[in-house]
């Protein structure tokens, strides 16, 4: 059994090695090396760009949650962070607009960073690509948790219970009063799920927003270790690289508050 586990592993890894060779960052990493390389004609240049481009893929081979999002089914356009304009929940939409704008000018700030600089960030790279993509996976949660609240009425449900206690303790038959009170108990764990539902929408919304302001300031931390270039010790960049390893692990265990939140939602 376990060989054949290691046979169907082994059958999947060029799809993940494939995604993660074509990842943006990852080819932002070598394209800016081979680019330093020519104008420098340095062969050395080139042979550090090529070894941080495998360690950054070699990183997302032995990562279980890269595996887990590239076997997921779901297709190359479904794994990206879409367009804001495809978004129906402002809030969602706001926080990918920003995280777009801050990739964009951190892709523009590693473009012409020194190879220095370069080498002592694969690590956080590399956390910043796994952290984009639990950011695909917030806003499709955020986005269907949005839909399904704009189909559901917090005052009407209070109502319910209101009119129902009026019920319970109008009623003179005993059974009659029995059943008031079995409905005003359904009605409540009703309410006490919907308003689960909107402080987990509330959640995905506020980790969004703190994904997107970690994108944001990471451009000008990008500058910062460029300015100080060779005065930028080992403790700043890991510094960066131990934030974008709590975020990914914080995060991990909210998707895993959400999965039982959905899960607790179809059994009911």
């Amino acid at each position: 059994m376990a060989e054949r586990g290691e046979s169907t592993l082994v059958g999947y890894l060029p799809k993940v090695l494939a995604r993660s060779a074509g990842s943006t960052l990852h080819l932002v990493v070598a394209g800016t090396s081979a680019l330093i390389a020519a104008a420098l004609r340095s062969w050395a240049v080139a042979a550090l760009g090529a070894v941080a481009y495998v360690a950054l893929v070699a990183w997302d081979v032995v990562s279980p949650g890269f595996w887990k999002e590239t076997l997921s089914g779901r297709s190359d356009e479904e794994r990206k962070l879409p367009a804001p304009g495809r978004l129906e929940d402002p809030r969602v939409r706001d926080s990918v607009r920003a995280i777009h704008q801050a990739r964009e000018e951190l892709t523009r700030t590693l473009a012409d960073a020194p190879r220095g600089v370069l080498s002592h960030l694969e690590l956080a790279l590399s956390s910043l690509s796994e952290l984009e993509g639990r950011a695909v996976r917030l806003v499709r949660r955020g986005e269907e948790l949005s839909r399904y609240l704009r189909t559901v009425d917090l005052g009407a449900v209070r109502e319910q219970l209101r009119q129902l206690e009026q019920q319970t303790r109008a009623a003179r038959d005993e059974e009659a009063r029995e059943q008031y009170q079995s409905a005003h108990r359904a009605r409540e764990e009703h309410l006490a799920a919907l308003l689960d539902i909107h402080a987990a929408h509330e959640r995905v919304l506020a980790n969004l927003s703190r994904i997107a302001a970690t994108f944001q300031g990471l451009p000008a931390k990008v500058m910062r270790l460029r300015a100080l270039d060779a005065q930028a010790t080992d403790s700043m960049y890991g510094d960066l690289n131990q934030e974008l390893g709590r975020m990914n692990g914080e995060l991990q265990v909210f998707e895993d508050t959400l999965q039982s939140l959905k899960e607790v939602r179809v059994a009911s």
